[in-house]
């Protein structure tokens, strides 16, 4: 039984670090994450990091930090918090404490306390109030957190009110642990009480800074229980404080020919299937979340037959004939570009990087093109190949943002969101697209052709300044290349073609 176990072994350079505090007369205990997970059985994979508490005041803490550590830093210092790294461990020394948010404040009221049970009861969950001497490793257990953990239970310490008063996002991270605790053979839950202060207070989250949420979402979308994870947002009502826009998902539904599951649950059973990286986990996220603002029924008149798109699914009259309509088929034209929209927005809330944003985006706006493929009536040219190839590709400077290769793990997982009588079809459609790609690419690096003549080439050529009219005929020259047309190293025939763009479309006028 867990709550049975007394000591945890503790690492020798933590161990030096006990003794160094003990010796000036201060308590040093390892808490938090460190804790608990040693305790699940996490030890192996466990990071060399971990947190701890002391009634040192950040100065003291300092001062017995400087002699052991390879490096120091004090970032956290004016919340109590010094950092160092140890014989390869990264260590968090904190004073004990007790923070306070006030409702519309996103800076926390930081007391320093005094003694280990009142830093613990201040701490968001029992699994999470559980410390171990830094040098002997005995186990300090105020609010029998080891037992929540063998039950598998996410408990508030103390008043669940209180908790979630003292920092809001704890309304989160209560979800990120039942979502990244969980195992098929041990499931983690909130307890009722921990729920309905959750779901009655979750406005709170306003008060939270973007990069704070943005943290515990992202941990939540990077789970193996990523579906579970997105369901409790919704249902605690969390998910309106960090992307509202995908409550508009929920009950949506899609043509029954494609889809067998409304937007949200094909949503989730994407999320689910694609690669666990970043990006892709986002990218699935927000792929479909502008078909609610898209979304059109074809109605068709059961007198003439003429189609019209409208918004209800009422009965109406034919613009036509004057004949009854009704609705046949569910349409969501451009969702894929207003979909990119709205992850970019959503992502710029949440104070994600430049290059997430535009990486997601960009797969978001693209995710359609293999269906285009799906449904082509005649192959797809060796050139429509590489414009596919070359129009996924995004990269800034050296690194890559986005390419076919993430467009297809994206494409692939919508495919099991697909209605299972489609699903054979749409896997064999895939995996031609996905061979014409390889074969295309093993004749050339289609990402990166370029025209023959680059810039400087075109402004000696033509022996002008730089401008907008270098833009066009690159591009130009780079399409000839892709099709297929122009050799990427024949400047001669390059030449005559930048001459004849020029002409055509009299790019520098009367002169």
């Amino acid at each position: 039984m867990m709550a049975d176990v007394k000591k945890l072994e503790i690492p020798e350079p933590v161990v030096r670090l006990g003794e160094a505090f003990r010796g000036a007369g201060h308590e040093l205990y390892l808490v938090g994450g460190y804790v608990r997970d040693r305790l699940l059985g996490g030890h192996e994979e466990a990071k060399p990091d971990a947190d701890a508490t002391t009634g040192a005041r950040p100065a003291e803490i300092k001062r017995l930090l400087r002699p052991l550590a390879d490096d120091l830093w004090a970032v956290g210092e004016r919340f109590g918090t010094i950092g160092a790294t140890v014989g390869g461990y990264a260590v968090e020394v904190t004073t004990y404490r007790s923070d306070l948010y006030t409702e519309g404040s996103r800076h926390p009221e930081v007391r320093f306390g005094d003694s280990l049970v009142e830093d613990l009861a201040r701490r968001d969950f029992t699994i999470n109030a559980i410390a171990a001497d830094a040098l002997t490793g005995e186990i300090s257990d105020p609010f029998e957190g080891r037992k929540d953990l063998e039950s598998g239970v996410i408990r508030p310490v103390g008043d669940p009110l209180d908790r979630m008063r003292d920092d809001p996002l704890r309304m989160l991270r209560a979800v990120r642990f039942e979502t990244t605790l969980s195992k098929p053979d041990k499931p983690f839950a909130l307890t009722t009480d921990l729920e309905k202060a959750i779901r009655e207070n979750a406005r709170w989250l306003e008060s939270i800074s973007a990069e704070r949420i943005r943290e515990e979402f992202e941990k939540v979308l990077l789970s193996e229980n990523v579906t579970a994870g997105l369901r409790a947002l919704v249902r605690l009502g969390l998910m309106p404080y960090i992307v509202p826009e995908f409550m508009e998902t929920l009950k949506v539904e899609q043509e029954a020919e494609f889809h067998h599951k409304d937007v949200f649950e094909h949503t989730l059973i994407v999320v689910q299937n694609v690669e666990n990286t970043p990006v892709l986990r986002k990218a699935a996220f927000f792929h479909d979340i502008g078909k609610p603002r898209t979304l059109v029924y074809e109605h068709r008149c059961t007198y003439c037959g003429a189609k019209s798109a409208q918004k209800t699914t009422g009965e109406g009259e034919c613009e036509v004939c004057r004949g009854r309509t009704i609705p046949k088929k569910i349409h969501f034209y451009g969702h894929e570009n207003v979909g990119a929209g709205i992850a970019r927005r959503a992502m710029k809330r949440l104070a994600y990087p430049k290059d997430d944003t535009d990486a997601v985006s960009h797969l978001v706006a693209h995710h359609m093109r293999p269906m285009g493929y799906a449904v082509g009536r005649d192959p797809w040219s060796d050139s429509a190949v590489r414009r596919f190839v070359r129009d996924t590709y995004l990269a800034r400077g050296d690194k890559v943002l986005a390419d076919v290769d993430m467009l297809l793990k994206l494409a692939r997982a919508d495919i099991t969101g697909s209605a299972p009588r489609r699903r054979r079809v749409a896997e064999a459609s895939w995996q031609s697209l996905k061979d014409r790609v390889d074969e295309v690419r093993a004749e050339d690096s289609i990402e990166r052709l370029e025209s023959p003549l680059d810039g400087n080439d075109l402004m000696r050529m033509f022996d002008r300044p730089p401008g907008r009219w270098i833009k066009p005929i690159k591009d130009h020259l780079q399409g000839e290349v892709i099709e297929g047309r122009l050799a990427k190293d024949d400047t001669g025939t390059a030449r005559q073609l930048a001459e004849a763009f020029a002409r055509e479309h009299d790019l520098f006028g009367e002169e």
